[in-house]
Protein backbone atom coordinates (compact mmCIF):
# COMPACT_ATOMS: atom_id res chain seq x y z
CA UNK A 1 0.00 0.00 0.00
CA UNK A 2 1.35 3.41 -1.01
CA UNK A 3 0.29 6.20 1.35
CA UNK A 4 0.51 9.94 0.70
CA UNK A 5 0.17 12.04 3.87
CA UNK A 6 -0.19 15.83 3.54
CA UNK A 7 0.68 17.77 6.72
CA UNK A 8 1.98 21.25 7.54
CA UNK A 9 4.83 20.04 9.76
CA UNK A 10 6.85 16.91 10.35
CA UNK A 11 8.61 15.66 13.48
CA UNK A 12 11.81 17.59 12.65
CA UNK A 13 10.05 20.95 12.33
CA UNK A 14 11.20 23.34 15.11
CA UNK A 15 7.56 23.84 16.14
CA UNK A 16 6.65 20.15 16.05
CA UNK A 17 4.30 18.99 18.77
CA UNK A 18 1.74 16.32 19.49
CA UNK A 19 0.20 16.38 16.02
CA UNK A 20 3.57 15.74 14.39
CA UNK A 21 4.35 13.03 16.94
CA UNK A 22 1.27 11.13 15.78
CA UNK A 23 2.31 11.36 12.13
CA UNK A 24 5.78 10.07 12.97
CA UNK A 25 4.75 7.25 15.33
CA UNK A 26 1.97 5.99 13.06
CA UNK A 27 3.97 6.50 9.87
CA UNK A 28 7.00 4.50 10.97
CA UNK A 29 4.74 1.63 12.05
CA UNK A 30 3.08 1.71 8.62
CA UNK A 31 6.55 1.20 7.14
CA UNK A 32 7.13 -1.83 9.36
CA UNK A 33 3.82 -3.24 8.12
CA UNK A 34 5.15 -3.00 4.58
CA UNK A 35 3.58 0.29 3.46
CA UNK A 36 5.30 2.90 1.28
CA UNK A 37 4.80 6.08 3.32
CA UNK A 38 5.22 9.47 1.64
CA UNK A 39 4.87 12.61 3.75
CA UNK A 40 4.51 15.99 2.05
CA UNK A 41 5.01 18.89 4.41
CA UNK A 42 6.19 22.50 4.65
CA UNK A 43 9.90 23.25 4.97
CA UNK A 44 10.59 25.67 7.82
CA UNK A 45 13.67 26.81 5.89
CA UNK A 46 16.38 24.84 7.71
CA UNK A 47 15.53 21.26 6.76
CA UNK A 48 16.33 19.05 3.79
CA UNK A 49 13.86 19.24 0.94
CA UNK A 50 13.81 15.45 0.86
CA UNK A 51 14.93 12.77 3.28
CA UNK A 52 13.95 9.31 4.44
CA UNK A 53 13.56 9.21 8.21
CA UNK A 54 12.68 5.90 9.88
CA UNK A 55 11.40 4.72 6.52
CA UNK A 56 9.10 7.72 5.98
CA UNK A 57 9.86 9.46 2.68
CA UNK A 58 9.54 13.14 3.55
CA UNK A 59 9.13 15.82 0.89
CA UNK A 60 9.39 19.38 2.20
CA UNK A 61 8.15 22.35 0.18
CA UNK A 62 9.16 25.88 1.19
CA UNK A 63 6.16 28.04 1.96
CA UNK A 64 2.64 27.18 3.10
CA UNK A 65 0.99 28.53 -0.04
CA UNK A 66 3.43 26.75 -2.36
CA UNK A 67 2.91 23.47 -0.51
CA UNK A 68 -0.85 23.71 -1.11
CA UNK A 69 -0.37 24.66 -4.76
CA UNK A 70 1.69 21.50 -5.22
CA UNK A 71 -0.99 19.06 -4.03
CA UNK A 72 -2.06 18.02 -7.52
CA UNK A 73 1.57 17.67 -8.64
CA UNK A 74 2.52 15.50 -5.65
CA UNK A 75 -0.52 13.25 -6.08
CA UNK A 76 0.47 12.69 -9.70
CA UNK A 77 4.15 12.16 -8.82
CA UNK A 78 3.59 9.64 -6.01
CA UNK A 79 0.43 8.01 -7.39
CA UNK A 80 -0.74 6.74 -3.98
CA UNK A 81 -3.35 4.13 -3.14
CA UNK A 82 -4.69 6.31 -0.33
CA UNK A 83 -4.24 9.91 0.80
CA UNK A 84 -4.43 11.46 4.28
CA UNK A 85 -5.25 15.17 4.43
CA UNK A 86 -4.00 16.22 7.86
CA UNK A 87 -5.89 19.26 9.17
CA UNK A 88 -3.51 19.99 12.03
CA UNK A 89 -3.32 23.61 10.92
CA UNK A 90 -6.83 24.33 9.63
CA UNK A 91 -6.20 25.03 5.94
CA UNK A 92 -7.50 22.07 3.88
CA UNK A 93 -5.38 20.30 1.26
CA UNK A 94 -8.44 19.66 -0.96
CA UNK A 95 -7.06 16.37 -2.30
CA UNK A 96 -10.50 15.12 -3.48
CA UNK A 97 -10.48 17.94 -6.05
CA UNK A 98 -7.49 16.37 -7.79
CA UNK A 99 -8.01 12.62 -7.57
CA UNK A 100 -10.55 9.83 -7.36
CA UNK A 101 -8.30 7.90 -4.96
CA UNK A 102 -9.39 7.27 -1.40
CA UNK A 103 -8.88 10.35 0.82
CA UNK A 104 -9.04 10.24 4.63
CA UNK A 105 -9.27 13.53 6.53
CA UNK A 106 -7.46 13.78 9.88
CA UNK A 107 -9.27 16.43 11.94
CA UNK A 108 -7.47 17.50 15.14
CA UNK A 109 -9.63 20.21 16.66
CA UNK A 110 -11.70 23.26 15.79
CA UNK A 111 -9.16 26.05 15.35
CA UNK A 112 -11.78 28.76 15.76
CA UNK A 113 -11.49 28.30 19.55
CA UNK A 114 -7.74 28.89 19.69
CA UNK A 115 -7.43 31.78 17.22
CA UNK A 116 -8.28 34.76 19.48
CA UNK A 117 -5.05 36.43 20.51
CA UNK A 118 -2.99 34.43 18.03
CA UNK A 119 -4.00 36.04 14.74
CA UNK A 120 -5.76 39.26 13.77
CA UNK A 121 -9.56 39.38 13.64
CA UNK A 122 -9.66 39.38 9.82
CA UNK A 123 -7.51 36.23 9.53
CA UNK A 124 -9.46 34.56 12.35
CA UNK A 125 -12.71 35.10 10.43
CA UNK A 126 -11.18 33.66 7.25
CA UNK A 127 -9.96 30.51 9.01
CA UNK A 128 -13.28 30.10 10.81
CA UNK A 129 -15.08 30.35 7.45
CA UNK A 130 -12.70 27.82 5.89
CA UNK A 131 -13.40 25.32 8.68
CA UNK A 132 -17.12 25.67 7.96
CA UNK A 133 -16.38 24.64 4.35
CA UNK A 134 -15.02 21.21 5.32
CA UNK A 135 -18.36 19.43 4.66
CA UNK A 136 -18.35 20.80 1.10
CA UNK A 137 -14.67 20.13 0.37
CA UNK A 138 -14.80 16.64 1.90
CA UNK A 139 -18.44 15.80 1.24
CA UNK A 140 -18.11 12.02 1.02
CA UNK A 141 -14.84 11.44 2.85
CA UNK A 142 -14.14 9.67 6.13
CA UNK A 143 -12.91 11.90 8.95
CA UNK A 144 -10.59 10.56 11.65
CA UNK A 145 -10.49 12.40 14.95
CA UNK A 146 -9.15 11.70 18.41
CA UNK A 147 -11.50 13.08 21.04
CA UNK A 148 -15.21 13.16 21.87
CA UNK A 149 -15.16 16.95 21.62
CA UNK A 150 -13.62 16.92 18.13
CA UNK A 151 -16.24 14.40 16.99
CA UNK A 152 -18.98 16.72 18.28
CA UNK A 153 -17.30 19.64 16.47
CA UNK A 154 -17.36 17.74 13.18
CA UNK A 155 -21.04 16.89 13.60
CA UNK A 156 -21.74 20.55 14.38
CA UNK A 157 -19.90 21.54 11.17
CA UNK A 158 -22.17 19.22 9.22
CA UNK A 159 -20.14 16.01 8.90
CA UNK A 160 -22.31 12.89 9.15
CA UNK A 161 -21.65 10.83 12.27
CA UNK A 162 -21.30 7.66 10.19
CA UNK A 163 -18.38 9.31 8.35
CA UNK A 164 -16.41 9.90 11.57
CA UNK A 165 -13.94 7.39 13.03
CA UNK A 166 -12.39 7.83 16.47
CA UNK A 167 -8.71 6.81 16.73
CA UNK A 168 -7.02 8.00 19.93
CA UNK A 169 -3.25 8.58 19.93
CA UNK A 170 -0.73 6.54 21.85
CA UNK A 171 2.20 7.18 24.14
CA UNK A 172 5.69 5.68 24.40
CA UNK A 173 5.28 3.67 27.61
CA UNK A 174 8.98 2.78 27.67
CA UNK A 175 10.32 6.31 27.36
CA UNK A 176 7.63 7.79 29.59
CA UNK A 177 7.61 5.71 32.76
CA UNK A 178 7.24 6.31 36.48
CA UNK A 179 10.35 6.99 38.55
CA UNK A 180 11.62 8.69 41.68
CA UNK A 181 10.25 12.16 42.36
CA UNK A 182 12.38 15.12 43.40
CA UNK A 183 13.01 15.50 47.13
CA UNK A 184 11.13 18.80 47.25
CA UNK A 185 7.86 19.36 45.40
CA UNK A 186 8.37 20.23 41.75
CA UNK A 187 5.56 21.50 39.54
CA UNK A 188 5.85 21.28 35.76
CA UNK A 189 4.49 23.11 32.76
CA UNK A 190 5.54 21.75 29.39
CA UNK A 191 4.24 22.65 25.96
CA UNK A 192 3.98 25.60 23.62
CA UNK A 193 4.25 29.03 25.19
CA UNK A 194 1.47 30.51 23.07
CA UNK A 195 -1.39 32.71 24.19
CA UNK A 196 -4.23 30.18 23.83
CA UNK A 197 -2.32 27.73 26.04
CA UNK A 198 -2.14 30.36 28.83
CA UNK A 199 1.30 29.26 30.16
CA UNK A 200 1.55 32.40 32.32
CA UNK A 201 -1.03 30.81 34.63
CA UNK A 202 1.73 28.46 35.81
CA UNK A 203 3.36 31.41 37.56
CA UNK A 204 0.06 32.42 39.16
CA UNK A 205 -0.42 28.91 40.53
CA UNK A 206 3.17 28.83 41.77
CA UNK A 207 2.61 32.12 43.62
CA UNK A 208 -0.54 30.71 45.25
CA UNK A 209 1.50 27.81 46.66
CA UNK A 210 4.81 29.58 47.27
CA UNK A 211 4.24 30.10 50.99
CA UNK A 212 2.39 26.84 51.52
CA UNK A 213 4.98 24.36 50.23
CA UNK A 214 8.57 24.62 51.43
CA UNK A 215 11.23 24.87 48.69
CA UNK A 216 8.61 24.67 45.97
CA UNK A 217 10.03 24.60 42.43
CA UNK A 218 8.42 25.25 39.05
CA UNK A 219 9.93 23.99 35.81
CA UNK A 220 8.72 25.48 32.52
CA UNK A 221 9.78 23.94 29.22
CA UNK A 222 8.99 24.93 25.65
CA UNK A 223 9.34 27.99 23.46
CA UNK A 224 6.92 30.53 22.09
CA UNK A 225 5.94 34.20 22.01
CA UNK A 226 5.01 34.22 25.73
CA UNK A 227 8.47 33.17 26.94
CA UNK A 228 10.16 36.57 27.30
CA UNK A 229 7.17 38.16 29.04
CA UNK A 230 7.01 35.29 31.52
CA UNK A 231 10.70 35.65 32.28
CA UNK A 232 10.28 39.40 32.78
CA UNK A 233 7.37 38.84 35.18
CA UNK A 234 9.57 36.90 37.62
CA UNK A 235 12.94 38.56 36.93
CA UNK A 236 13.21 40.45 40.22
CA UNK A 237 11.40 37.93 42.40
CA UNK A 238 13.03 35.35 44.59
CA UNK A 239 11.25 32.42 42.96
CA UNK A 240 12.62 28.97 42.25
CA UNK A 241 11.50 28.81 38.61
CA UNK A 242 13.52 27.26 35.78
CA UNK A 243 12.85 28.14 32.14
CA UNK A 244 14.43 25.33 30.11
CA UNK A 245 13.27 26.23 26.61
CA UNK A 246 12.72 23.41 24.15
CA UNK A 247 14.54 20.26 25.24
CA UNK A 248 15.01 16.85 23.67
CA UNK A 249 12.54 14.05 24.27
CA UNK A 250 14.79 12.03 26.59
CA UNK A 251 15.49 14.99 28.87
CA UNK A 252 11.81 15.91 28.84
CA UNK A 253 10.75 12.42 29.91
CA UNK A 254 13.16 12.59 32.87
CA UNK A 255 11.80 15.95 34.04
CA UNK A 256 8.20 14.76 33.74
CA UNK A 257 8.66 11.64 35.86
CA UNK A 258 10.61 13.62 38.51
CA UNK A 259 7.84 16.21 38.83
CA UNK A 260 4.96 15.88 41.27
CA UNK A 261 2.18 17.62 39.33
CA UNK A 262 1.80 18.64 35.69
CA UNK A 263 -0.03 21.92 34.99
CA UNK A 264 -2.16 22.48 31.89
CA UNK A 265 -4.06 25.67 31.08
CA UNK A 266 -4.98 25.52 27.38
CA UNK A 267 -8.24 26.96 26.06
CA UNK A 268 -8.66 23.92 23.83
CA UNK A 269 -6.79 20.88 22.48
CA UNK A 270 -7.38 18.27 19.83
CA UNK A 271 -6.06 15.83 22.39
CA UNK A 272 -4.04 16.35 25.59
CA UNK A 273 -0.81 14.70 24.35
CA UNK A 274 1.31 16.19 27.12
CA UNK A 275 -1.21 14.99 29.71
CA UNK A 276 -0.98 11.44 28.39
CA UNK A 277 2.84 11.55 28.47
CA UNK A 278 2.65 12.90 32.00
CA UNK A 279 0.28 10.13 33.09
CA UNK A 280 2.58 7.48 31.61
CA UNK A 281 5.35 8.99 33.75
CA UNK A 282 3.31 8.63 36.92
CA UNK A 283 2.73 12.38 37.11
CA UNK A 284 -0.90 13.53 37.56
CA UNK A 285 -2.22 16.67 35.88
CA UNK A 286 -4.47 19.50 36.97
CA UNK A 287 -6.09 21.17 33.98
CA UNK A 288 -9.05 23.24 32.90
CA UNK A 289 -12.15 21.34 31.83
CA UNK A 290 -11.86 22.19 28.14
CA UNK A 291 -12.32 20.40 24.77
CA UNK A 292 -9.72 17.71 24.09
CA UNK A 293 -8.42 17.71 27.67
CA UNK A 294 -11.53 16.08 29.11
CA UNK A 295 -10.63 12.88 27.24
CA UNK A 296 -7.23 12.60 28.92
CA UNK A 297 -8.04 13.16 32.60
CA UNK A 298 -10.27 10.96 34.74
CA UNK A 299 -11.21 13.13 37.68
CA UNK A 300 -9.55 12.20 40.98
CA UNK A 301 -7.67 9.38 39.23
CA UNK A 302 -4.83 10.67 37.05
CA UNK A 303 -5.50 14.26 38.04
CA UNK A 304 -8.27 16.83 38.19
CA UNK A 305 -10.36 18.88 35.79
CA UNK A 306 -11.24 22.32 37.13
CA UNK A 307 -13.35 25.26 35.97
CA UNK A 308 -11.41 28.17 37.46
CA UNK A 309 -7.79 29.08 38.16
CA UNK A 310 -8.62 29.41 41.86
CA UNK A 311 -9.20 25.64 42.08
CA UNK A 312 -5.66 24.65 41.11
CA UNK A 313 -4.15 25.29 44.53
CA UNK A 314 -6.38 22.92 46.51
CA UNK A 315 -6.25 20.17 43.90
CA UNK A 316 -2.45 20.29 43.81
CA UNK A 317 -2.23 20.15 47.61
CA UNK A 318 -4.57 17.16 47.59
CA UNK A 319 -2.45 15.33 45.02
CA UNK A 320 0.74 15.97 46.99
CA UNK A 321 -0.83 14.42 50.11
CA UNK A 322 -1.86 11.35 48.09
CA UNK A 323 1.09 11.23 45.70
CA UNK A 324 1.68 7.46 45.71
CA UNK A 325 -1.92 6.72 44.74
CA UNK A 326 -1.88 9.28 41.94
CA UNK A 327 1.41 7.92 40.58
CA UNK A 328 -0.10 4.44 40.36
CA UNK A 329 -3.41 5.60 38.87
CA UNK A 330 -1.77 7.90 36.33
CA UNK A 331 0.38 5.12 34.92
CA UNK A 332 -2.60 2.76 34.86
CA UNK A 333 -4.63 5.28 32.85
CA UNK A 334 -1.88 5.71 30.23
CA UNK A 335 -1.37 2.00 29.70
CA UNK A 336 -4.59 1.85 27.67
CA UNK A 337 -2.95 4.00 24.98
CA UNK A 338 -0.18 2.58 22.80
CA UNK A 339 1.15 3.67 19.42
CA UNK A 340 0.93 0.09 18.16
CA UNK A 341 -2.81 0.08 18.85
CA UNK A 342 -3.22 3.49 17.20
CA UNK A 343 -1.30 2.43 14.08
CA UNK A 344 -3.26 -0.81 13.79
CA UNK A 345 -6.56 1.10 13.86
CA UNK A 346 -5.29 3.50 11.19
CA UNK A 347 -3.96 0.70 8.99
CA UNK A 348 -7.23 -1.20 9.16
CA UNK A 349 -9.12 1.95 8.13
CA UNK A 350 -6.80 2.63 5.20
CA UNK A 351 -7.19 -0.96 3.98
CA UNK A 352 -10.97 -0.91 4.32
CA UNK A 353 -12.61 -0.60 0.93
Amino acid sequence: MKILWFAHRDIKHPKAGGAERTIYEVGKRFVKLGADVNLVTVNSGHLLNYEIFDGIKTYRIKGNIKAHLNVKKMIKKIDPDVIIDDMGHAIPWCSPWFTHKKVIVFFRHLHARSLPGQVNIFLAKIITFIEKMYPFIYKNNIFVTESDTSEDDLIHLGIKKENIVRIPPGVDLNLFHAGEKTKNVQLLYFGGLRKYKRPEYAIRVYEELYNKIQNLKLVITGNGPMLNKMKDDVKNKNYNIDFLGKIDYNELSKIIRESWVNLHFSVTEGWGYSILESSASGTPTVAFRVPGVIDTIKNNFNGFLVNDISEFRDKILYIIKNEDLFIKNSRKFAEDFTWDKTAEMWYKLLNND
